[in-house]
């Protein structure tokens, strides 16, 4: 297997993603792939060399497209970097919305960001499971922060492996809520 850097492999596992090779006469293909618990993962990128020496990154960075990948590098210097930005652009939250629905995820979570932020966010038309409480409080299910942690950070909106929203350069921290056990949703339900 193609080695990378301790700080990658982490990022790597921390975002349930894993690297896989695959090697032809023509070249070596490094794919990018999401623990999506199947054998060989949901593939969100690969990294190719170059007959010049440099990698390229291809990213599914158009969500919905099922293993279509665009060009989002060139000329890079080694694996690493293009692997990074295969993570750069690679959006996959669509796969772990789904994977979290499929499992019949309960879990929301709430977080208290600026009134306009809540706004924006209940407005979103993905994920479902946004609901805008009042007072800029906002709660998530589980498949809409699964959605959020598939997003790539360029774009400013996501979640990170420490439950922190990440908005607009600003960092918020979601509070799991207690189950409720069959209880009436309080205040403002599932949205």
């Amino acid at each position: 297997m193609t080695v990378v850097d301790e700080p990658l492999t982490r990022l790597l596992k921390q975002r349930k993603l894993f690297l896989t090779r695959e090697r032809s006469d023509a070249a070596e293909i490094v794919y990018v792939c999401l623990d999506d618990g199947l054998p060989g993962g949901y593939p969100v990128g690969y990294v190719i060399p170059s007959r010049a020496g440099t990698w390229f990154a291809y990213a599914r960075a158009r969500p919905g497209r099922v293993f279509a990948n665009d060009q989002v590098d060139a000329g890079l210097l080694n694996v690493e970097e293009a692997v990074r930005a295969v993570l750069d652009h690679a959006r996959y939250g669509d796969v772990l919305f789904a994977l979290e629905q499929g499992a019949g995820s309960d879990t929301t979570y709430t977080v208290e960001v600026q009134h306009v932020h809540a706004t924006w966010l209940a407005a979103l038309a993905e994920p479902e499971g946004i609901t805008h409480l009042g007072n800029g409080r906002v709660r998530f299910t589980g498949p809409a922060v699964a959605y959020l942690r598939g997003l790539p950070e360029r774009l400013g909106c996501h979640v990170d492996d420490e439950d922190r929203l990440r908005l607009a350069g600003e960092s918020y921290r979601l509070v799991r809520e207690p189950q409720h056990s069959g209880e009436a949703r309080p205040e403002g339900g599932m949205g």
